[in-house]
C-alpha cells in the first residue's frame, strides 16, 4: 500500500533508515503531505497501523518509519502536523507552521500516533453512525472537529486507548477487545450518562420508548439485557444502538457506561456507582 500511497501522496521525500532487524543503512520513500479527501485509502493505511511503513531492502524487515508528515482533510477544513517524536525546539517549529499555514480553519499538531489514528476512527465513526449521529450533541463542522480535537490531546481515556492499540499492534488482543474502549470514548466525548434503570433523568423527565435508527425499535423489548456488554442492533442497517435520550431536555443515556438505579437528583444517586 505504502507505494500506492506515495504515488497519489501531495508530496513524498526519500529519507535514510537503519534497519531495526538487520542494522543496515538503507533508503526509503515516505509521505510528507497527504489529503485524505483526495487520498481515500490514506484513512484505511492509518486505521490499519500501515501509514509511512518501510521495509528494508536486505532482510524485509518491515516497521514504521516515524518521520513527520502532514495530514490534511480539506473537506473537513483541517490540517494536523504530525510529529511521531518530539522535534527539538518545538516552539520554533510550530511557530513557523503557523505564520505558513495558519489560514486553514483548523490548524493542530499532534505528536503521538495514537492521536492521529483515534482522530480518524472518530471522524469515520461519525460519518457512518445514523444512530450517534441522531444523537449527537457535539454539533456540526467545525464545532464538532474542535470538540473531537480537544478529546484527543486532553482527555485520560486515550491512554488507555494508546494503551490498547499497543496490545493489539503487539498481537495479545483482538482488534475485537479494543471496541468497548472505542465506545466508551464516543461516549464520554458525547458526555453521555450511565443508564437509569428507573428510565428516568436527572431533569425528571423520562427516555424515549423507541431508538429510532432505519426504523423504530422498542428499547423495552430489551430491558432485562441492557448493560455495557449488550448490544442492540439495527435490522436494517446493522447499526450498533446504545442510548436514548431525554424527551424533556434532551440528555443522552447509554448503556455502554454501564448502569445505575436512578439518576434523579431525589434519590441522590451518584453516576459512579455503576453496575455490571
Amino acid at each position: 500500500m505504502l507505494n500506492l500511497l506515495t504515488k497519489n501522496a501531495e508530496a513524498y521525500s526519500t529519507e535514510k533508515f537503519e534497519c531495526n532487524g538487520c542494522g543496515s543503512n538503507f533508503e526509503a520513500r515516505v509521505i510528507t503531505w497527504v489529503d485524505v479527501s483526495k487520498t481515500l485509502h490514506a484513512r484505511t493505511a492509518l486505521l490499519k497501523w500501515d501509514f509511512n511503513n518501510i521495509q528494508c531492502p536486505y532482510c524485509g524487515h518491515r516497521h514504521f518509519s516515524g518521520t513527520p508528515f502532514f495530514y490534511e482533510d480539506f473537506e473537513e477544513g483541517l490540517l494536523v502536523a504530525v510529529f511521531p517524536s518530539i522535534p527539538e525546539e518545538r516552539g520554533e517549529i510550530e511557530k513557523a507552521i503557523q505564520i505558513k499555514y495558519g489560514y486553514y480553519p483548523v490548524l493542530e499538531f499532534f505528536y503521538d500516533m495514537t492521536q492521529m489514528w483515534m482522530l480518524v476512527y472518530l471522524i469515520e465513526h461519525y460519518k457512518t453512525n445514523k444512530h450517534i449521529l441522531a444523537l449527537s450533541k457535539l454539533g456540526r463542522g467545525e464545532d464538532r472537529l474542535r470538540k473531537i480535537l480537544r478529546f484527543l490531546k486532553e482527555d485520560t481515556l486515550m491512554i488507555s486507548i494508546r494503551e490498547k492499540l499497543i496490545e493489539t499492534m503487539l498481537g495479545y488482543i483482538s482488534a475485537d477487545d479494543i471496541e468497548e474502549t472505542l465506545s466508551e470514548a464516543v461516549c464520554t466525548l458525547e458526555e453521555m450518562l450511565p443508564w437509569p434503570i428507573d428510565r428516568q433523568c436527572i431533569c425528571g423527565g423520562g427516555l424515549n420508548d423507541e431508538i429510532i435508527c432505519c426504523e423504530k425499535i422498542s428499547i423495552r423489548e430489551h430491558d432485562s439485557l441492557l448493560s455495557r456488554h449488550y448490544d442492540i442492533y439495527c435490522p436494517n442497517c446493522k447499526t450498533a444502538l446504545s442510548g436514548a435520550a431525554c424527551t424533556k431536555c434532551g440528555r443522552v443515556y447509554t448503556w455502554k457506561l454501564g448502569t445505575v438505579p436512578s439518576c434523579t437528583k431525589r434519590r441522590g444517586v451518584t453516576f459512579a456507582r455503576h453496575l455490571p
